[in-house]
């Protein structure tokens, strides 16, 4: 691998994973820039305002090591790291649901670099998008695996209204 992504603790849509410490991240990196691996950290869920000090206690101490880049979902996030986190590679998750051409000018507003198409494209929608972003200096990517959702990833909330896990914060029950 070339890359590896990873969640902390907190800020990530993968609850129910064995997620890494800050410490443990400043570790994985050493190890991975030795190997010629890039580090990307996922702070892939919508911030509730209570949660943005603590959010940005975070990317300050990430500013301070040597992460690649940083995968978003919350635009009031890409927003902060637009205006006052500017060293960060920002990408834009797939939880964003990125499915036309209006979001990629949006998001390259944002100093995104990197889009991940929403899931439920098809090859064309896929090519057509991935055209339209390398001509604006935005690369693209696409996940083959992982749940395909009835709804739009990162937008359903069936599951946190049916049984109280919410998949913005990688509990998502799969009822669908």
């Amino acid at each position: 691998a070339d890359a590896v992504y990873c969640g902390l603790e907190k800020f990530n849509a993968r609850n129910r994973a064995t997620n890494i410490s800050l410490d443990d991240l400043r570790g994985v990196i050493r190890f991975a820039h030795k190997n010629s691996c890039k580090i990307f950290v996922t702070l892939n869920i919508i911030v509730l305002d209570s949660e943005f000090p603590a959010l940005v206690s975070l990317l300050n101490k990430l500013s301070n090591i040597n992460i690649d880049g940083i995968i978003v979902q919350d635009l009031g996030l890409f927003y902060i790291l637009a205006k006052h986190f500017k060293n960060f590679e920002v990408h834009a998750s797939t939880q964003i649901t990125t499915h036309n051409i209006g979001q990629i000018k949006f998001l390259k507003q944002l100093n995104v670099s990197r889009v991940n198409l929403s899931r439920e494209l098809n090859i064309h929608e896929i090519e057509k998008l991935s055209s339209h972003s390398n001509l604006n200096n935005i690369e693209t990517e696409v996940f083959v695996h992982g749940s395909y959702c009835i709804s739009f990833s990162g937008l359903c909330y069936i599951s946190s209204v049916q049984n109280g896990n919410s998949g913005n914060r990688g509990r998502c029950s799969q009822p669908c």
